[in-house]
């Protein structure tokens, strides 16, 4: 009663429709029928959601030792849509677009290496690992507490390598 499966053979290949396609039918289908018309080229003032700015503040330990000033904590505000999800994302949005001069150390951004640990709230971990959660409230960011400060959120290791050893 149940009828066998075709040959391999026999049966015809699946043929797929191209990336572009798929994503075209998939976007259609999410906009409301009133909207597809101005998501065609009608209208012009329909934003996505996705253009909505999202700022998160963060306030950052900054300490230089050439200007022999007295350590500060620096405001920043950065849009979370334009940066991607981990603290070191935010850190080097901050660098790249916004400070230049802030300083930090960085390197697998897999959470190996340690270089990128940090003191994120008042809990020390790693900033590659530790997602931005969105606040009203300033996220504090500050070297690890238990050393010397190089420069602004590098720690001076020293003292750890010696104890490896």
């Amino acid at each position: 009663s149940i009828s066998p499966r075709p040959p391999p053979s026999a049966r015809l290949p699946r043929r797929r429709p191209s990336p572009d396609a798929m994503l075209a039918s998939a976007t259609a289908a999410s906009i409301r029928p009133a909207a597809r018309a101005a998501w065609r080229g009608g209208a012009q003032s329909l934003r996505p959601f996705s253009a909505v700015a999202t700022p998160q503040k963060f306030s950052i330990y900054r300490y230089d030792p050439d200007k022999m000033a007295k350590p500060f904590m620096q405001e920043y505000t950065i849009d979370l849509k334009a940066c991607g999800p981990m603290m070191l994302d935010a850190l080097i949005k901050i660098k790249d677009e916004v400070d230049p001069t802030l300083t930090f150390r960085r390197s697998c951004r897999e959470g190996i290496c340690g270089s990128c640990a940090m003191n994120i709230n008042g809990k020390n971990g790693l900033a590659c690992l530790l997602y931005i959660e969105p606040n009203a409230a300033a996220i504090e960011v500050q070297p690890l507490p238990h050393s010397y400060v190089v420069k602004d959120l590098v720690p001076d290791l020293t003292n750890f390598y010696n104890q490896y050893k």
